[in-house]
């Protein structure tokens, strides 16, 4: 772990340099993801028997906040990698191959569907396996990814979450429109025209009430990304009262998600909280940059739009009750 940290120095300082460049180019270099394999981030949080490196959640955090400050967009497209290996190895690690670990092969994630009343995505029940049909709305890593977690829901109501290569004829990609944040992300729409998937491609099964479940932690785990933003806004900030006061805000967020005991309302407060001050943080940084800051080009300019977009990341309707309530208190 200790080589791990020092490999992840000098790409942080790499990475910080050009997230503008980065965040007005379209698609993340491939190389970022590359890099951060070679460095081990994609085995912190791996078991050691799967030949990972078992690392303590506060290290854990502590590198992912670090990388979300220095860039957003590389973060981010890295995250969707993460989700991939975490389900590979929550519903079937013997799908959690070597390359994955060392960054040579991609696994990106495609369910946030699933959270409609009606999923986009259909699957059909074969004796072979699943055929997938319609769209999945959002996906990251186009281009970036060689595989994706591909999940859609089932003729009982069943979610079904497969390994599915994405090189292959019965997967189409469609552009979506320009994103105001995190452009660099590469995120499409897939189209699935009867894509074949067999059993031995199956990750897990799950219902949607199991889902709702677990997305009170994925939520609270997102919360590295408004706390990172916090943690980049601060260099712009001239008023030493403010920068402490939003330092010792932030950190009290993060001893909290650390110690969170499972308690669903929490984790929701939380990360509302931690989205309402990574806006106020990155608003104070432009107010502090003063006119320059409305340039596009400028890092408190992007850092403004980052706060907003994750506003949205995964956005569900507990979780947004909880961020209209921050931003407009009923009393």
């Amino acid at each position: 772990m200790e080589s791990v940290l020092q490999a992840l120095q000098p790409l942080l300082e790499q990475f910080r340099t050009a997230a503008v460049e980065t965040d007005r180019s379209g698609r993340l270099p491939l190389e970022h993801l590359r890099e951060l394999g070679r460095a081990g981030i994609y085995r912190l949080a791996v078991p050691a028997e799967r030949g990972g490196l078992a690392a303590p959640p506060e290290l854990v955090w502590e590198v992912n906040e670090s990388l979300a400050a220095a860039c957003g967009s590389t973060h981010f497209v890295q995250a969707q990698h993460q989700g991939g290996l975490g389900f590979l190895l929550r519903g079937n690690p013997e799908l959690l191959r070597e390359d994955y670990l060392s960054g040579q092969r991609l696994c990106g994630v495609a369910f946030a569907h699933l959270r409609r009343p009606r999923s986009p995505v259909s699957v059909e029940t074969t004796s072979e396996g699943w055929i997938f049909r319609g769209e999945a709305p959002w996906f990251s890593g186009w281009g970036l990814m060689d595989d994706v977690v591909l999940a859609g829901r089932d003729e009982q109501g069943q979610d079904i979450y497969t390994l599915v290569p994405l090189a292959q004829k019965s997967i189409e990609s469609r552009e979506s429109p320009p994103l105001s944040a995190i452009q660099a992300s590469a995120t499409v729409s897939l189209r699935l025209h009867d894509l074949m998937v067999p059993r031995a491609a199956l990750v897990l099964t799950q219902t949607l009430e199991e889902m709702a479940r677990r997305d009170f932690r994925s939520q609270l785990g997102y919360t590295v990304l408004p706390l990172g933003v916090v943690r980049a806004a601060a260099p712009f900030l001239k008023d030493e009262r403010v920068r402490r006061s939003l330092q010792e805000k932030a950190a009290e967020l993060r001893r909290r998600a650390l110690a969170w005991a499972e308690d669903p309302a929490e984790a929701l407060e939380i990360r509302a909280s931690a989205n309402l001050l990574a806006l106020q943080a990155a608003q104070a940084a432009v107010v502090s940059c003063g006119g320059q800051a409305n340039q596009l080009h400028h890092p408190a300019n992007r850092l403004l739009r980052e706060s907003s977009f994750y506003f949205l990341t995964q956005l569900n309707a507990p979780l947004c009750e909880a961020a209209l309530e921050k931003l407009i208190p009923r009393s």
